[in-house]
């Protein structure tokens, strides 16, 4: 059972080989409190919090998609797309 100060977040994680996952956390209501604490938690092993969504959501990436594609072509031209590139004076912008 959740205290008064405590909510459940979605947290998700990159590590160091760059595969991302996720998983249900429970932090404090305050956003701050929540992140330092799930981040040091993903820390610990390997991993980097890149988000914090309240509430409990499956999480869907690009390989959940992508290695189930039957048209191999498809998929090619997908990873080949950047959808943020560099433009001028070093700024990304959305393509």
């Amino acid at each position: 059972m959740l205290e008064n100060n405590e909510m459940i977040y979605t947290a998700i994680f990159q590590n160091s080989q760059g595969a991302l996952s996720y998983e249900t956390y429970t932090g404090h209501m305050n956003r701050s409190d929540a992140w330092l604490s799930a981040a040091k938690q993903g820390g610990a092993n390997d991993k980097c919090l890149i988000a914090l969504v309240p509430g409990v959501h499956p999480v869907y990436f690009y390989s959940d998609f992508i290695e189930n594609l039957s048209v191999k072509t498809a998929a090619d031209e997908i990873k080949q797309h950047d959808v943020y590139a560099m433009g001028p004076d070093d700024v990304f912008e959305m393509t």
